[in-house]
């Protein structure tokens, strides 16, 4: 089954582990604090290009050619189960 991802949006939450964190000093933090931390660290329009606008490049996939398209930087969330749309009815089985 393929792996469940989410981009997270300005307005989540994210809690880390206190070893794992970055950029900000408290472990619990909205998604929008964390870029404003990090765009603090790169230059505006940088920020802008890199995290919204996308950053024009190539990407070189082993056994095909180059392909040309854009990068960005996001935050992304992937859940440790996946729910299935079956899981309501195994659990009135039960």
């Amino acid at each position: 089954m393929e792996e469940q991802k989410q981009v997270i949006d300005q307005d989540e939450v994210l809690s880390v582990n206190r070893d794992d964190n970055i950029l900000i000093a408290h472990h619990t933090y909205k998604v929008e604090e964390f870029l404003q931390e990090l765009g603090k660290r790169i230059d505006k329009n940088k920020m802008e290009k890199w995290c919204v606008d996308g950053v024009p490049c190539q990407l070189l996939t082993p056994n095909q050619g180059w392909k040309k398209g854009k990068v960005k930087i996001v935050l992304q969330f992937s859940p440790d189960e996946t729910e299935s749309p079956l899981d309501p009815i195994r659990k009135e089985m039960e």
